[in-house]
């Protein structure tokens, strides 16, 4: 049984890094794709697979996106840092995926 994958686009990066933090396991896949930096998650659950997903202009170079829970405020850093204050989300560099099989997705 073949289920169909669905798609929510998020209008924002800050809402995409909020979104993400609240995962018990946070991280962000990228690929780039028809000239666009395209940042997603995955989830399979009850409902079935979704992937959120969001566009940049421009490429995040840093290894991880650091969302400081207490001030609100979404970071860039190359190295992890204990802080309880803050949720470092690793950005895997995805080579090619089968999950955007075509892209824009319609």
């Amino acid at each position: 049984m073949t289920q169909q994958l669905n798609y929510a686009k998020l209008k924002n990066f800050d809402d995409f890094i909020r979104f993400i933090a609240m995962s018990p396991t946070p991280f962000i896949q990228y690929i780039e794709m028809k000239g666009k930096h395209v940042y997603f998650i995955h989830i399979i659950g009850a409902g079935g697979k979704m992937v959120y997903y969001i566009e940049q202009d421009n490429k995040i170079e840093e290894k991880y996106v650091v969302y400081q829970r207490f001030k609100d405020q979404i970071k860039f850093r190359n190295t992890f840092e204990a802080d309880g204050q803050s949720t470092y989300i690793p950005v895997f560099e995805i080579d090619q995926t089968n999950i955007f099989p075509e892209y824009p997705p319609k």
